[in-house]
């Protein structure tokens, strides 16, 4: 049964990249009793230890920033300028309502509008826009606490849709992934599996992988997998496949950062036909993720991308479906319960 008050706990949390450790605090709390140690990167991402009956290392990922933005400037009218961090679409936030944190932690509340000057003809760009806290003045604004570099996130609301299986929300890029990887070492608790794994919530993968160089760096995984959200090609007047909402996890063949290891690929696949999980294959070349990096730690990583769909991606109200988050669980869960020496070096095999 998926925990919808954990999914909806995640999505929630405000963590924009660089301020992340309400993720990673809410993450740890739904890990402390089930695995055996946490280690933290000096960038601040968190990684759960759950021994295997070898020390084999396989590394699971997902990045716990979202897209949001800073204080870049403060007008002497009280109007807050903007600096976006991560890939914002402009004609998303007209009438947006935003959180900005104090240094203090305290949270105001604010509007995202557009300049009067700016162009009706020509697409909005982010500096067109800026934030209304209701201020008079730019002494207003920092009686409130509000300083240059304060976080600023998105406000937005979890609601159910087509009968509780379609999630609407912020930042399921990329909580529903750390949810996924609360929820496998969850169900392994009480499994003795071969490898030791690693869950690792990185930060900072909106903004060039960050984390996830320091957490392989740190780790030196024998075979690592990003979990993360790709595109869903199923909305009308845009680009269709055969990768949807409501079809299964997704195996990424190639996205901008990485091209999937072949043998974990194929052995993904067997897992998913045995077990009847449904699966599609995904090729995004627009973006990238974890991968990117994991891929590369000192003489190369087995490393894939697993992704959820998702509608609506980089704004503050995205959608993913339910079957999608458990087809990935029950995959990775599969997967780990088998995998051993043996199948390792029939993966290795592929690329020799």
């Amino acid at each position: 049964m998926v925990d919808k008050d954990m999914l909806k706990q995640l999505s929630l949390v405000d963590g924009i990249s660089g301020h992340e450790k309400y993720v990673t605090r809410l993450m740890k709390s739904y890990l402390e009793d089930i695995v055996d140690q946490f280690e933290y990167d000096g960038l601040g991402s968190l990684v759960a230890i759950q021994k295997g009956s070898s020390p084999f290392k396989v590394l699971l990922t997902a990045h716990v920033d979202e897209i949001g933005f800073l204080v870049k400037d403060i007008d002497e009218q009280g109007y807050i300028k903007v600096q976006a961090v991560g890939g914002w679409n402009p004609q998303n936030l007209p009438a947006t309502l935003m959180n900005v944190e104090t240094r203090e932690g305290e949270r105001i509340q604010g509007v995202m509008n557009v300049l009067s000057k700016s162009s009706k003809d020509q697409p909005l760009k982010i500096s067109d826009l800026y934030l209304d806290v209701g201020a008079l003045s730019k002494q207003d604004v920092l009686d409130m606490g509000i300083r240059k570099g304060n976080p600023i996130t998105p406000v937005s609301h979890f609601i159910e849709m087509n009968q509780g299986k379609c999630l609407l929300s912020k930042a399921w890029d990329d909580r529903i992934g750390v949810a996924v990887i609360i929820e496998v070492m969850q169900r392994l608790q009480h499994e003795k599996i071969y490898p030791t794994l690693y869950g690792a919530g990185t930060v900072q993968e909106e903004v060039g992988l960050r984390g996830a160089k320091t957490v392989a760096q740190m780790v030196q995984p024998d075979l690592a997998i990003a979990i993360d959200v790709t595109f869903s090609y199923d909305l009308p007047g845009g680009e269709q496949n055969d990768v949807k909402l409501g079809n299964g996890v997704a195996l990424c063949v190639m996205d901008g950062s990485v091209i999937g290891h072949s043998g974990l690929l194929k052995q993904l696949e067997k897992i998913c036909q045995a077990h009847h999980i449904r699966y599609q294959l995904d090729m995004d070349l627009a973006g990238g993720t974890d991968s990117g990096e994991l891929s590369k730690v000192n003489a190369g990583v087995m490393n894939l991308t697993v992704s959820i769909p998702t509608r609506y991606m980089h704004s503050h109200y995205t959608m993913v479906h339910l079957d999608d988050f458990e087809a990935t669980v029950d995959m990775l869960v599969h997967f780990l319960k088998t995998f051993d020496e043996s199948m390792y070096q029939q993966m290795l095999e592929d690329k020799r």
